[in-house]
């Protein structure tokens, strides 16, 4: 493996947990939960789902700080409710929370009735979504929700926002979003060589099986050491002279 890559990590977790306040380790505890047995129901899958739309392009501290007003815009994630919702009348109430993104929010709640009886159509083939996003691997799911040419493809939902929702159930996988990829390059951590999203995906799978810490965990720690409102280090313009892991970087 070279770097330490598990003593990093370890550097990275405790310098979190001193120096960033309000992280959210829901994902933590989703997989926590499923690996102690539980089982996550159709309207925790959709909520799971709309979440992972909802933090394309949108700062995640904005929707986490408003989740209370957008778990009632959703009606609760009562499928029944939510297919009558209108889609104009969903995106003037997220737009109102300043949670709205001119680029996708439209277009996901215009889909969303669409995406509910694509859930729908799973549900009657696997007898549930649970059963369903774990009868293979977990990027083999992925695939068969976010290739274009799948049956149960999920409109305005790539690779990315599809990793968000599984592990919003309990699914230990990387999501390879902006933030993830830039850190774990070869010109800052090196931690992949990849630059395709599943090949990322894969390296990282086997960079948790080295190091014994799970994908979600790895995940947690470059993010919030990332993102903006939380870490705010390794951006787009990093802060190297604040970094406390600039001994692995190759920057």
């Amino acid at each position: 493996m070279g770097k330490d890559y598990k003593k990093m990590f370890s550097i990275l977790d405790n310098y979190l947990k001193d120096k960033v306040q309000d992280i959210d380790m829901s994902i933590l505890e989703a997989v926590e939960a499923r690996k102690n047995g539980k089982v996550f129901s159709f309207k925790e899958h959709l909520k799971g789902f709309i979440y992972a739309q909802l933090s394309a392009l949108v700062s995640w501290k904005r929707i986490k700080d408003n989740q209370p007003d957008l778990n009632i815009i959703f009606c609760g994630f009562e499928k029944e409710k939510l297919k009558q919702k209108p889609a104009e009348e969903l995106t003037e109430e997220i737009r109102t929370l300043k949670c709205y993104s001119p680029y996708t929010t439209k277009n996901q709640m215009n889909s969303l009735k669409a995406n509910i009886e694509t859930f729908e159509r799973i549900e009657q083939k696997y007898s549930s979504l649970d059963k369903f996003i774990t009868h293979s691997t977990p990027s083999n799911i992925i695939k068969l929700l976010a290739d274009s040419n799948s049956t149960f493809k999920l409109k305005y939902a790539g690779v990315a926002i599809i990793c968000e929702y599984v592990r919003n159930v309990g699914i230990d996988i990387i999501k390879p979003d902006v933030h993830i990829k830039r850190i774990a390059a070869a010109d800052r951590l090196n931690l992949v060589t990849a630059k395709s999203d599943y090949k990322i995906i894969e390296e990282f799978r086997k960079l948790s099986n080295e190091t014994g810490i799970s994908q979600v965990k790895m995940d947690y720690l470059l993010w919030n050491y990332c993102a903006k409102g939380y870490g705010e280090i390794c951006t787009a313009t990093p802060k190297c002279n604040e970094c406390v892991i600039r001994i692995f970087c190759n920057k």
